[in-house]
């Protein structure tokens, strides 16, 4: 059994692999016309593993990398609204850069990969986490 993350949704599957094969973390794979990345596999006691065959495998988890769900906060004065942005993966999004969201235009204010939020610098939408962002013409 697998889990499956799509941006925000998750949902459980059933993979078919070869029982003598080999999976590892970082694996990519094609499932229901879709890229999927092995983030993680457990085996017996669900302690997590970096390879095991398939037929020791228990629990999976994976997540779809042929797009991306970039996930947004609007911050105008005292109100933050969230909000997301679907694309490739690697389109590169860099501090200071000017998107259209709702119908108006916002800098990128900061991105924060999980690791730590940066306030200068581009990175691609895979890696982020979060985009935090101003209207254009605020001070913030």
């Amino acid at each position: 059994m697998a889990t499956l993350s799509d941006g925000s949704d998750s949902e459980a599957g059933s993979i078919e692999v070869d029982e003598d094969e080999v999976i590892s973390v970082g694996d990519i794979f094609e499932h229901a016309d879709a890229l999927w990345e092995v983030t993680r596999i457990d085996g017996d006691a669900s302690q997590p593993r970096d390879t095991l065959g398939a037929s020791e495998i228990r629990a999976m988890w994976a997540v779809r990398r042929d797009r991306a769900v970039v996930r947004m906060t609007l911050t105008d004065g005292e109100s933050s609204t969230p909000s997301s942005i679907e694309c490739e993966p690697d389109r590169v999004f860099s501090c200071g850069e000017v998107l259209e969201v709702e119908g108006r235009k916002w800098r990128i204010r900061a991105l924060h990969t999980g690791k730590g939020r940066t306030l200068r610098g581009s990175r691609t939408a895979g890696e982020l986490r979060r985009m935090y962002l101003h209207p254009v013409g605020s001070g913030g």
